[in-house]
């Protein structure tokens, strides 16, 4: 889901950097034919009226609808070369949401079997409870003394094992995530392994604000690369980041959890956020 917010904050600069350039080339277009009629008539005008005038202002009409003809082309490239990383920006974020639509199906059959796993031991617990109560009501006043160890012995052992159950699942660290931390961390340490040009900062002071909380500062590790480790709270999170933002969505059992944010400043026009919880670190290993 990071993957997929990252993504779609691109998006949304690309779709601002496609609207400029798309209104730019539009103007070049105009200017174009502005320029190509001032030509045709520069052209008309020396024609019927040679001279050293009319020949300048072919000259300079044939300039400028060079000018513009570039202009054009440039402006088209760019159009181009913006609409065609946009594209694969949305071809990118389908295979994520795939994949995050696939781990969301993975999790619903996870918790299917939890609680089909919780509804057996209750009723196990229960018919347990039944027995134990048919047990007592139907012994001897004799011999009461009988009543208490088979009572105590049913009723105590169903109750334990569910909660143990659900610890498990909740502790298990998911593959995707594993996985992403994994080539983020290999991507670090590959960058910070190059000691030859690990560069200046480029901030004087880098600060994260989360939405209604604190600034934090950020320790610069080299090559544009800055690193927080801070708390976090659950939900939909806005992270603000000198005068940009990346929003986040956190999941409810990740709330209060130490995450470690690294900030990507190589591209300034793209930077890039990288966030994961710090107990993942452990899972490396």
């Amino acid at each position: 889901m990071v993957e997929v917010e990252d993504i779609e904050n691109e998006l949304v600069s690309y779709e601002y950097k496609l609207e400029r350039a798309k209104e730019s080339l539009d103007k070049a277009r105009m200017h174009y034919e502005e320029s190509r009629r001032e030509l045709q008539q520069a052209e008309r005008d020396h024609q019927l009226n040679g001279g050293s005038d009319t020949e300048r202002q072919l000259n300079k009409a044939k300039h400028g609808f060079a000018m513009a003809e570039r202009g054009v082309d440039s402006r088209n490239r760019r159009v181009e070369f913006i609409q065609t990383n946009y594209d694969e920006l949305k071809t990118q974020l389908e295979t994520e949401q795939k994949a995050v639509a696939q781990t969301k199906g993975r999790i619903s059959a996870q918790q299917g079997k939890v609680e089909q796993m919780v509804s057996a031991m209750l009723a196990k617990a229960e018919a347990a409870q039944r027995s134990a109560a048919v047990e007592k009501n139907a012994a001897p006043a004799s011999k009461p003394q009988l009543q208490a160890p088979t009572v105590a012995a049913v009723a105590v052992v169903p109750e334990v094992p569910a909660p143990e159950v659900a610890a498990e699942v909740t502790q298990e660290v998911d593959p995707e995530l594993l996985d992403y931390v994994r080539r983020e961390r290999a991507r670090m340490d590959k960058l910070l392994a190059d000691k030859n040009d690990e560069g200046k900062h480029t901030f004087r002071n880098l600060e994260m604000r989360a939405s209604g909380g604190e600034p934090l500062s950020f320790e610069f590790l080299g090559h544009n690369q800055y690193r927080l480790v801070a708390p976090v709270e659950a939900g939909r999170q806005t992270y603000k980041i000198n005068t940009w933002k990346f929003r986040r969505t956190i999941p409810a059992d990740d709330d209060g959890v130490r995450y470690v944010f690294i900030f990507d400043a190589r591209r300034l026009s793209r930077p890039r956020l990288v966030m994961y919880p710090e107990y993942v670190l452990s899972q490396l290993d």
